[in-house]
């Protein structure tokens, strides 16, 4: 298959994996999921409450966590065979949840509910062990970098890990390699760099964040690009996702030191530069050592943003960086997704199906090498795209040419349809041709993208953003509620919540650390890789 989309500038032949042959392998991969949702009281407030203690710690519980804000909940799933398996055990992390909040709910939207001031937003509380401590110090960085409110957006992550039979294929036909760290790795990047030319279209069909409540902004200096729907509502009119636009998870300052995707070399060089290079202004925040753990222009790799990870999984106090590093790139962790406030988890299958597709697509697909020039492109076309991604004559670059959007997008499904057909052996009801068939749907009519049908409902039943999303909340916990989680599931989620408890007080109790008396200012283990660099 020749692709038109990623044009390739030289000979490639792993396209041709396309083929029946490969079929076994190109569905062969591991699959991992994680929400984020705040919780709400009855009247869509952000709640003050902790995080429940039924949930566990924290700190220590493998799968129920917290992401920026003790009112924020993060899932983690474990790592399936499949999609459907997955979702499968994000939904009973769900409706063990569901079960155990009395009088609150998980706001189903990316963009937060009602927020109080920054000040009595209160960040994660891991207790006072040292790696709880940092946790929160951590966490008080950011709130003081770039403010509370933007970190309570939420989203899912879809973490994805190719099939060892599918790696070897492709480091011999393109590198003329076995399959090694360096090839494995090298295969991850360049799917990466594909994944970001193409990424306005999945920005288009996935956005579902146009809408605010008044509350995330300063009233005193409305923000340029929003408007009222009414007292309590603002809205972006022609945008997909206020999540990933400048109000949203992006950074000027981390605009400035664009981290190259062209090598896992690279990538840990940059990485190594941003984690261990004070920027000045940040050193107004060095007053207390529970402010931020530094000054440098990111306090850990984790606080960069992006639309996609490489990933490997860090050994004990090993930094995340020196992991890829010494083991290479194990899987992608895919970054983009809204959450879908029609589904009571937050993601349903298609979406995961359509991903998985796209990229098998840019893995296949030759991929040339991103120079400072066109990684500016790609920041250009997150920014239109969140913000004018619905108007139809709105264009993107790709490989430096301007191109309209919709047509990026009509073109990516034109490559995308035998794909679709391969993997379900021409069944036009396999789960692929399903996935294609929900999204091209959206640009066949664009009044049924997500930012659009929420917009829309908020007209038809003449309500505004905080009582739609306080509806659909309820009504996601009632559906939960109605799950018949077998008495072993239930057992089950008890004792690592209980376990979890008991490990983090084990952790406090080995430091002494649960007596809080002459605690030492956080240290963080330098990158091994930065003293080599």
């Amino acid at each position: 298959m020749k692709s038109k989309l990623l044009k390739p500038k030289q000979k490639d032949s792993t396209n041709s994996l396309f083929s029946k042959e490969y079929k076994d392998c190109l569905l062969s991969a591991k699959h991992g999921l994680e929400r984020e949702s705040v919780r709400i009281n009855e009247k869509a407030f952000l709640s003050q409450n902790p995080h429940p203690k039924a949930l566990g710690s924290s700190l220590a519980h493998p799968l129920i966590k917290t992401d920026f804000a003790e009112a924020q909940i993060e899932y983690a799933t474990n790592i399936h065979k499949t999609i459907p398996d997955a979702l499968s055990e994000l939904t009973e992390l769900h409706a063990f949840t569901a079960k155990n909040l009395s009088h609150e709910y998980l706001w189903p939207f990316s963009m937060p509910p009602i927020l109080p001031s920054d000040s009595k937003i209160e960040v994660g509380q891991y207790g006072t062990s040292t790696e709880g401590r940092k946790k929160t110090i951590y966490r008080n960085g950011l709130g003081f970098r770039y403010g509370k409110k933007m970190q309570t957006i939420s989203g899912v992550h879809y973490n994805i890990s190719f099939d060892t039979c599918m790696l070897s294929v492709i480091s011999e036909k393109r590198f003329k390699k076995p399959l090694s760290k360096e090839t494995k790795s090298q295969i991850y990047f360049d799917t990466i760099r594909n994944f970001y030319r193409i990424s306005p279209a999945l920005l288009y069909l996935f956005g579902s964040s146009s809408l605010t409540d008044v509350t995330f902004v300063d009233q005193a200096k409305p923000l340029k690009g929003l408007q009222k729907l009414d007292s309590k509502t603002l809205n972006a009119p022609f945008s997909t996702t206020l999540r990933l636009s400048n109000i949203g998870y992006t950074s000027k300052i981390q605009g400035k030191y664009p981290i190259s995707v062209n090598s896992l070399k690279e990538y840990a060089t940059d990485m190594c530069h941003v984690v261990s290079k004070t920027y000045p202004p940040y050193k107004k925040f060095n007053n207390k050592d529970t402010n931020q753990l530094n000054d440098f222009v990111l306090q850990l790799e984790n606080e960069y943003y992006s639309l996609v990870r490489p990933k490997q999984v860090p050994k004990g106090e090993e930094r995340v960086v020196d992991a890829l590093v010494e083991r290479g790139v194990e899987y992608l962790e895919i970054r983009l997704l809204d959450l879908d406030p029609f589904s009571a988890i937050g993601v349903e299958e298609t979406r995961l199906y359509f991903l998985h597709m796209v990229l098998l697509y840019c893995m296949l697909n030759e991929s040339p090498k991103a120079n400072v020039e066109e990684m500016s492109d790609w920041r250009k076309n997150q920014e239109v795209t969140t913000w004018f991604g619905r108007k139809p004559d709105t264009k993107v670059f790709l490989f430096g040419k301007e191109v309209f959007l919709r047509d990026m997008v009509y073109q990516l499904f034109v490559e995308l349809q035998p794909i679709a057909d391969l993997l379900d052996e021409d069944d036009g009801n396999g789960p692929f041709s399903r996935a294609w068939e929900t999204q091209w749907e959206k640009w066949d009519d664009p009044s049924i993208l997500g930012a659009t049908m929420s917009e829309l409902d908020l007209k038809i039943h003449k309500t505004n953003f905080r009582e739609f999303g306080l509806a659909l909340a309820k009504s996601h916990k009632e559906e939960l509620l109605q799950m018949n989680l077998s008495p072993n599931r239930i057992k089950y989620y008890e004792d690592l919540s209980e376990q979890s408890i008991y490990e983090q007080k084990k952790m406090e109790t080995l430091e002494g650390s649960h007596l809080k008396k002459n605690q030492k200012p956080i240290q963080i283990k330098p990158l091994k890789l930065c003293s080599e660099v």
